[in-house]
């Protein structure tokens, strides 16, 4: 499994006078069957997966981001 998190850009940016949305990395070629990539861009963080075909249940793998982010979210408002 690798584990990256990379602080990004926090103004906009354009490639050829078009502007970029929204901005991801990955690391290709790595002999992992898991890799999870973060970056945040303008203040907004992406998360990427990438995983061997059938290695992890989708569902399952969703259900389990969703309640993490909530109790990240409830954390954070608890302390402020």
């Amino acid at each position: 499994m690798g584990l990256s998190n990379m602080i990004g850009p926090v103004e906009r940016m354009a490639l050829a006078n078009h502007p970029i949305k929204s901005l991801y990395f990955m690391v290709a070629g790595e002999p992992k069957s898991l890799s999870i990539t973060m970056i945040s861009y303008m203040g907004k963080l992406r998360v990427a997966f990438k995983t061997e075909k059938d290695f992890i249940d989708p569902e399952k793998l969703k259900s389990s981001i969703q309640n993490a982010f909530e109790m990240i979210l409830k954390a954070a408002q608890d302390i402020a």
